[in-house]
């Protein structure tokens, strides 16, 4: 191999090594949620009540430093920062039950995204998406139901999904680097091969039914 070759290959390498080690990384962390799911619902709890203090927090000092807000904006902007703060300080004290809590507002939200849809529908509006909207309806109502009835299991469920679809990503990335590096040594070597080849214009004098040209 030519130094030229090998500093292609090199400068391509670009294209595939980050696929793969990203697709690795990728599948990695797709695995530790199959692996263990319940830790990832407990990670996820603890992940919103750190939201749920810092946001109210922030709103709490937001209320408090606006000075041009009037009263009962305050008020209500601080307030409602507190409720969110001890939301988050409850969550974080009593993480097994706060999975349940995040579990059903889970729950809730689907019911109401469910509800919203079936409103649309009943109104008349959807007439060309009225089949999606049946079943994002439908789809929303039992998962919300889930949630509902089983909090917990419902956690782990997304948990084992994200994990899953972590893993497939993951290994589209890998086997995508693994063709691109394929494709790229190809040409580099179909390259390397055409400009090793003898100069047309030093392979002698051509010679023509008897002439030398």
């Amino acid at each position: 191999m030519t130094s030229d070759a090998a500093a292609l290959r090199s400068v391509a390498a670009i294209t595939w090594v980050p696929l793969v080690a990203v697709g690795v990384l990728v599948a990695a962390a797709g695995g530790l949620l199959l692996a263990a799911p319940e830790a990832t619902v407990t990670l996820l709890t603890v992940a919103v009540a750190l939201w749920l203090l810092i946001t109210g927090l922030g709103r709490i000092a937001l209320g408090m430093a606006v000075a041009s807000w009037s009263g009962p904006r305050r008020g209500v902007t601080v307030l409602t920062g507190v409720v969110l703060a001890v939301a988050g300080v409850a969550a974080l004290l009593n993480i097994s039950g706060s999975t349940d809590v995040l579990g059903w507002a889970i729950g809730i939200g689907l019911l109401l995204g469910a509800a919203g849809d079936v409103a649309v529908l009943v109104s008349g509006r959807a007439r060309r998406s009225r089949t999606t909207l049946v079943v994002l309806a439908v789809a929303q109502l039992a998962l919300g139901v889930v949630f509902l009835l089983e909090p917990g299991v419902g956690l782990v469920g997304i948990a084992v999904a994200l994990g899953g679809t972590l893993v497939a990503v993951g290994v589209v990335g890998v086997v995508a680097g693994v063709v691109v590096r394929r494709r790229v040594n190809r040409f580099v070597d179909r390259w390397a091969a055409g400009s090793a080849g003898p100069d047309q214009d030093q392979q002698g004098p051509e010679v023509i039914e008897g002439t030398v040209l």
